[in-house]
């Protein structure tokens, strides 16, 4: 555990971000601290929502008063939550069919990857739109969780494909290795294999790529955003203040995404109101990534045990420097090892 400090210290952060948000009923303003107008003691008029940053409200308020730190608190445990719902889903479903495919039925991957030609071509924001368009252009009465759900697995769908055909073609480089050939020619079972050879390395290679799906889905939740495909749908009454009179749909379960679409067309008049939550947004993202990259480079370390070797000098193990190329495939040995002897 102590080489994945990072890693740690990266959950225990959106752990605590997450309860924070559950936790929101019995801390938290009902109305998030809404302040609409703002008097001074002689109680003229000053000013309206939304107010930029103040002491009283750190990121300011929005154009319906709320403070924006109450907003991103109360909203951020259906951010979390979707993003790691829509991983989970994502890496079960892509990894299992995977070694499905790759050990008894290596047949079909032709047929799967001709089935889902669309995906490798057509951006997965557009699909994921797309799929999406009847639920969010409108109030719809569904609820929310109905909705939500459709959505989750809409995003769930868009990556499914290249998780597989990922997984299939670690699975056959695992089994090119001269131990996994040793195995079937002594006649073991494809799941002896799967089990005592494939899944002990399957499983860093899996929370891998956990970890960069979650990344993956907490930026195309922002885009979505923009597009208006709000997490949950459209609330019917909107955003109070509207310069046309007519309030703008306003997401219903203030997820981050929801946030910045709803108000994306005010951000060069209230800036604050978007760039607070995309400093959000973006502090999630760069947890995930730092995750990303020490399991990268664990995984890079680990590999080298097939082909390489770790010199003692004095008593302390000592990692020949080596090139260090993160994909699906282990590292080859490189020229000084070679000279070396390795």
């Amino acid at each position: 555990m102590r080489n994945y400090k990072k890693t740690i210290i990266g959950f225990s952060l959106i752990l605590g971000m997450f309860i924070a948000s559950l936790l929101y009923p019995f801390y938290g303003d009902e109305n998030y601290n809404e302040e609409f107008y703002i008097y001074d003691k002689q109680g003229h008029l000053i000013a309206k929502a939304p107010t930029p940053p103040t002491p009283d409200h750190l990121l300011g308020t929005d154009r319906n008063g709320q403070d924006m730190i109450y907003l991103h608190l109360y909203g951020a445990k259906f951010t979390i939550s979707a993003a790691f719902f829509i991983t989970f889903f994502r890496v079960l479903a892509g990894v299992s069919t995977g070694m499905i495919i790759a050990l008894w039925l290596p047949k079909v991957k032709t047929y799967f990857k001709d089935l889902f030609l669309a995906f490798r071509y057509v951006p997965a924001l557009v699909i994921a739109i797309f799929m999406m368009s009847p639920f969010i252009d409108r109030f719809t009465g569904i609820p929310v969780w109905t909705i939500a759900s459709y959505q989750i697995g809409v995003l769930t769908l868009i990556a499914y494909p290249a998780i597989v055909l990922m997984t299939i073609d670690y699975i056959e480089e695992m089994q090119r290795k001269s131990f996994v050939v040793s195995s079937f020619l002594m006649g073991a079972s494809r799941f002896h294999v799967l089990t005592k050879h494939i899944w002990p390395f399957l499983k860093s290679i899996g929370l891998l790529i956990f970890v960069q799906q979650l990344f993956s889905t907490l930026v195309i939740l922002m885009h979505l955003g923009v597009f208006k495909a709000y997490l949950g749908g459209q609330t019917k009454g909107g955003i109070f203040t509207a310069d046309d009179g007519v309030p703008p749909p306003e997401t219903l379960s203030n997820e981050w995404g929801g946030l910045i679409g709803q108000n994306f067309k005010v951000m060069i008049q209230y800036p604050w109101i978007v760039l607070s939550t995309m400093f959000f947004f973006f502090f999630l993202i760069s947890v995930t990534n730092m995750m990303k990259k020490e399991l990268e480079g664990h995984l890079a370390y680990e590999n080298i045990d097939f082909i390489g070797k770790i010199k003692k000098k004095k008593g302390k193990k000592i990692l020949l420097k080596e090139k260090k190329t993160i994909s699906t495939s282990f590292q080859f040995i490189n020229k000084e090892q070679k000279e070396a002897g390795f």
